[in-house]
């Protein structure tokens, strides 16, 4: 698929097309001291080289009616539901070939990305045959498509905004964001800004916070950052250390504001953070490799730490503990052999998961499966990280009961397959009693 931001020179020229054509005969060409010594091939030069200036003008004018992606409004139910996560393949894929066919047809809204206004084609209805490779390449192409398009244009016609947010959520589950082998998505940064229910962040609220210089946390910040993701080339290329230390000392100073005021917000008062713990670096690492801007990597770790996992951030990491505990008890209900040998050699939870429970398995590489995984929690719920390492526990099952020494396995998880995690995830979600499921998706929320 390609970017949203590119544009074929056959699609400008048919733009360029449509322009009027200034009347030779009425452009005049400016004085020049040689006027007189002019041929009739230079005049004619002149005339052409003005007549693409105009259009050339004309069509950089009509990219300047670009704006911004809009995010949700305000009160949006953003939290699917068990059901939802539970509900058939097969249904969520005719539900994306259906958003796909009308969203053509929906109303313009332009992206800031996109250097002229989007026009929408007629689409041909994609093709029910599975019978060979090329309808699959099609229909994924569809579907796909339609997850792009249902964030540059908004819900499809009598389309509220709750299901449009459950097709975002179904076409993440069954087809996924179309990205390079790196991970980079034009649009993954927007998708993660509409899931999480993010509004506009004046650039200015970020400059503010970095202005008033170092924080209460920052010799903790700067022993940290040069350690990030350290042996990650990808990371490393695109992120450098100044621009991880600002958003950490952003948010430590936000922190430190909400903890201090006088007298105190409501938040604060029901969730004591520290400014600054560790794993807060690698847990922001995939947001500023995915962003546009350090600003919107910043307004997505606020929103983390205020709505979904602002627990794991009290100074005793409360909800990073109880979701150790969860890991325990999830092994015991789903494979009890598994938590037997585990437990026999004295690997509990908080031995082995402890990183990447804090992180939202973000330190287990490579970077790109992290993104991938993070789509599908963003879309339903940061609180099934848990379950993801459950999951990636049971894939390793076999290998783990003839383990005479599973702790040196789980000393570094190997190396993440975001799919098959995900899969085994909806899996675990079907098996788990209501009880432990409603423990799974507090942990991060409830205070202890």
């Amino acid at each position: 698929m390609t970017a949203t931001t590119s544009h074929s020179p056959r699609k400008v020229f048919s733009r360029n097309a449509l322009l009027p054509s200034p009347d030779p005969a009425s452009i005049r060409l400016p004085d020049s001291p040689e006027k007189n010594n002019l041929t009739s091939s230079d005049k004619t030069r002149g005339l052409r080289r003005l007549q693409s200036h105009n259009q050339l003008s004309s069509t950089a004018n009509m990219g300047n009616q670009s704006s911004n992606l809009r995010p949700p409004r305000s009160g949006i139910p953003t939290k699917p539901s068990r059901e939802q996560l539970n509900q058939p393949a097969s249904s969520a894929t005719n539900s994306n070939n259906n958003m796909s066919t009308t969203a053509s047809t929906s109303r313009v809204r332009a992206n800031s990305d996109a250097p002229m206004p989007y026009v929408p084609r007629v689409r041909k209805p994609p093709p029910t045959s599975l019978s060979n490779p090329s309808s699959n390449h099609i229909l994924t192409h569809a579907r796909k498509s339609s997850l792009e398009m249902t964030l540059r244009d908004g819900p499809p016609p009598g389309t509220n905004a709750p299901t449009a947010l459950s097709l975002l959520r179904h076409s993440i589950l069954t087809g996924g964001v179309s990205a390079t082998k790196e991970g980079m998505s034009d649009y993954r940064i927007y998708l993660w800004l509409t899931l999480l229910n993010i509004g506009p962040l004046s650039t200015d609220t970020y400059l503010g916070l970095i202005h008033r210089g170092r924080s209460p946390a920052y010799e903790k910040i700067s022993n940290d950052v040069f350690r990030t993701l350290a042996t990650d080339t990808l990371f490393k290329r695109r992120v450098t250390d100044a621009s991880l230390t600002r958003v950490l000392n952003a948010t430590a100073w936000r922190i430190h504001d909400e903890q201090s005021s006088n007298p105190p917000s409501e938040f604060a008062q029901r969730y004591k953070q520290s400014t600054y713990l560790q794993g807060l670096n690698v847990l922001s690492a995939p947001l500023l490799y995915a962003s546009r801007s350090e600003a919107q990597a910043y307004a997505i770790m606020t929103r983390l730490l205020t709505e979904h996992i602002p627990t794991y951030l009290s100074p005793a990491m409360s909800g990073v503990h109880q979701g150790l505990d969860l890991i325990d008890r999830i092994l015991a209900e789903i494979s009890p052999a598994l938590s037997a040998h585990l437990l026999s050699k004295g690997l509990q939870a908080k031995i082995y998961a402890f990183a990447p429970v804090t992180t939202l398995c973000a330190g287990i590489p490579p970077l790109p499966e992290v993104l991938k995984l993070w789509d599908f929690l963003f879309a339903f719920g940061a609180h099934l990280n848990v379950i993801c390492v459950v999951a990636q526990l049971l894939m390793l099952k076999d290998k783990l009961i003839a383990e005479q020494s599973p702790g040196k396995m789980l000393r570094n998880f190997p190396n993440l397959n975001a799919d098959e995690v995900i899969k085994m995830t909806v899996l675990i979600v079907k098996e788990l009693s209501d009880e432990l499921y409603r423990d799974v998706v507090m942990h991060g929320r409830e205070v202890s």
